[in-house]
């Protein structure tokens, strides 16, 4: 991870195309990436899938050093609150409750997704 955003910061730095690249142009890219990677996963083509999830995956980082850049957040900032976010509405994974199904699963990430907007509006 560290060698692939320190590849997307020097790409930024050495670059052209990619100096002149912003939040909103760049999520039409990442737009265009999950495209394909959804055309190989519908071919099923093993290949195609690994490629395209790596430029997904690049793509998403670039709009990451982007952000930074522009004191949004950091990379790190924004892992850690993925990393929060998903051991919060996964307390089946993460903590002690019980759930039996996968429809009881969707279900309670649901009420936890309200439950945490609620609280982030208050």
């Amino acid at each position: 991870m560290k060698e692939l955003f320190e590849a997307m910061v020097l790409n930024r730095k050495k670059c052209p195309w990619a100096q002149g690249r912003t939040l909103d142009q760049h999520v039409l890219e990442l737009e265009s990436e999950v495209k394909e990677l959804k055309e190989g996963i519908e071919a099923n083509d093993v290949e195609n899938i690994k490629e395209e999830l790596g430029d997904v995956f690049w793509d998403a980082v670039f709009i990451g050093v982007l952000a930074e850049e522009k004191g949004l957040f950091t990379m790190k900032e924004m892992f850690e609150e993925s990393n929060k976010k998903f051991k919060g509405r996964k307390p089946w994974v993460f903590g002690n409750e019980k759930i039996a199904s996968a429809e009881d699963a969707v279900k309670r990430w649901n009420e936890l997704k309200v439950e945490e907007k609620k609280a982030k509006n208050k």
